[in-house]
């Protein structure tokens, strides 16, 4: 749901960043509320890709920062509720971002850890990508499956190997994603083949 949102997110800014060179070339004026909000949005979707978070809340503030954005892009840039409206998207937008940095301050003190979790799907449809659960909330991330072209369901071979840093009880940042095939039944328990 979360990345769903994000592409109707990614969207919307795109329009509106054609629309905002469009306008800036044709009257010549730059509004820098407007770039800056495409700017920490952009960088505040990046700096979320690198962490796995499973509070409730921070999907209802995702969604409310989205809403934000839209809101921002939508209505007369002159009327008072517009620049109220452009006010509070980045001051959110920017407090996402000084909580992203925070998060990768208190990362780069702790010691890693590696978990393994089972592949709950894949696709590779424009990006590849690999889903997997952490904490009992679905993620996915994008990895590269081209060496596993040859195999008919990867699901059944292989688990994700997490390297994450645990912040907070529901909150992780990622060191690494990879496949690493599921062990044998037989080899766990010691027997002979």
């Amino acid at each position: 749901m979360e990345d769903a949102l994000r592409y109707i997110i990614i969207a919307v800014i795109l329009y509106a960043v054609c629309m905002g060179i469009y306008k800036a070339v044709r009257t010549r004026k730059i509004n820098y509320c407007f770039w800056a909000i495409i700017g920490l949005f952009g960088i505040e979707i990046w700096l979320s890709r690198g962490f796995l978070i499973t509070l409730q809340i921070y999907d209802w503030a995702t969604w409310i920062v989205c809403f934000l954005t839209i809101s921002s892009f939508l209505g007369t840039k002159k009327s008072k509720l517009s620049r109220c409206i452009s006010g509070i998207t980045l001051t959110s937008l920017t407090l996402s971002l000084i909580g992203f940095v925070i998060l990768n301050i208190i990362a780069d003190r702790k010691d890693k850890i590696v978990i393994e979790t089972p592949l709950s799907g894949y696709s590779t449809a424009r990006i590849d990508e690999i889903y997997f659960k952490y904490n009992g909330k679905s993620f996915e991330r994008a990895f590269n499956l081209k060496d596993y072209s040859n195999i008919d369901d990867l699901r059944n071979g292989y688990n994700v190997e997490l390297t994450i840093i645990p912040v907070a009880k529901n909150i992780a940042k990622i060191e690494s994603v990879d496949l690493v095939p599921k062990l044998e039944l037989m080899k766990l328990k010691g027997c002979r083949q």
